[in-house]
């Protein structure tokens, strides 16, 4: 079957690899109709993410049609329809039995942490979906199953991004009413600001500076804050008369500060300043309130501002989505038309075209998110 394969930083390549086989009565192995490419792919795309060893498929955004079922699985069944949380949960042991989903504690026999689909031996050594085919574990707890009416293509980020975005708001503790500062337009900021909104917020501020990403945003209802041309903290502060705003980190530690972008350099190469949104959102989120960060942060922080954070009595939420804990509400609300994801998507094209499509999202510009066809 074709894969997308790491090789190393900055080099990935469509091979040729076997098809996946049952490994365990509950496995399913399922045939990739739907594909994409996630800002935490460009984290391994970078190098930057320990235990990505070459050879790993990647992908943890995917849907497609159930091929094989192993002999217990009973939840799900050859031709059906499904998406899949990148979490990979057993469904049985403690965390799973409370809904932390995302950390498993059988799914991951590499590590402490729960296991992702395509995402570095640290998180499970699990080859992703971004190929023809992949093994899908405990497929009696992950498999989301998609109603007839819907195309995979409306429901693919219910893997990801859209549980993401809203988990966001969700730990933020986004309440009617409030004003929301989401720092970063990419996909999560985007629904972040989406689920913002349908939980009542009064105003949600963007930050960013992809023109399309904040022209993206605009068009939901977010209001967008282009850092190249405005102090975010002054304008924020200024529209909510010095109250400040709940905050969400939708960007992570490969943040770019102001004045250290240079727009015709490689996003890679540009020099990060980790901490850039985190000392914004010191600044200006509302006092008493709780910071939410799906953004990812792989790394530790000696000049983290804890003095700021302790003096304004800022509460910190953060950690990867579990997704299932979202996913079927938000795909009803897919379902009645409150929510269409499809808007997200500036480029189509298929799993050929992937270390293009890499390419193209690492280098921002007009690319909102990347869905591919096998």
């Amino acid at each position: 079957m074709k894969a997308l394969v790491y090789h190393g930083p900055m080099d990935v390549r469509i091979d040729d690899k076997p098809k996946p086989k049952i490994e365990h009565p509950e496995d399913i192995i399922l045939k990739v109709t739907q594909t994409a490419i996630c800002g935490s792919d460009l984290h391994l795309y970078h190098g930057n993410v320990k235990g990505m060893e070459p050879g790993q498929t990647l992908g943890h955004e995917f849907a497609g049609v159930v091929e094989e079922a192993g002999d217990r699985v009973d939840e799900v069944k050859v031709g059906d329809r499904v998406v899949i949380p990148f979490n990979i949960d057993c469904g049985r042991c403690w965390f799973c039995r409370h809904q932390l989903w995302s950390q498993c504690e059988r799914s991951n026999p590499k590590g402490e942490y729960g296991a992702a689909f395509g995402y570095t031996q640290l998180l499970g050594g699990y080859d992703g979906g971004q190929a023809e085919y992949v093994r899908v574990p405990y497929a009696n707890t992950g498999p989301l199953k998609i109603p007839d009416e819907l195309t995979e293509e409306k429901v693919l980020f219910l893997s990801d991004v859209l549980p993401t975005g809203y988990f966001g708001a969700d730990i933020a503790n986004v309440q009617p009413g409030d004003d929301v500062a989401v720092f970063g337009a990419g996909p999560v900021g985007y629904f972040a600001t989406v689920s913002s909104l349908l939980r009542g917020a009064a105003r949600v501020f963007v930050v960013d500076h992809w023109p399309i990403r904040l022209d993206k945003v605009t068009k939901i209802g977010g209001e967008p804050i282009n850092f190249d041309r405005q102090d975010p903290v002054d304008y924020i502060k200024k529209e909510t008369k010095g109250k400040g705003a709940i905050c969400i980190d939708a960007v992570g530690y490969e943040a770019i500060g102001h004045h250290r972008h240079d727009s015709s350099s490689n996003p890679a190469l540009v020099p990060q300043n980790s901490l850039q949104v985190i000392n914004w959102i010191v600044q200006v989120a509302r006092k008493f309130s709780t910071v939410g960060i799906p953004g990812v942060y792989l790394t530790e922080f000696a000049n983290f501002p804890f003095g700021q954070f302790f003096q304004r009595e800022l509460q910190i939420r953060m950690g990867q989505c579990p997704v299932k804990q979202y996913n079927e509400q938000l795909l009803h609300l897919i379902e009645v038309g409150r929510i269409d994801p499809t808007l997200l998507i500036s480029h189509k094209m298929k799993l050929e075209e992937a270390p293009k499509g890499y390419d193209i999202f690492n280098k921002k510009g007009d690319a909102t998110k990347i869905v591919m066809t096998p």
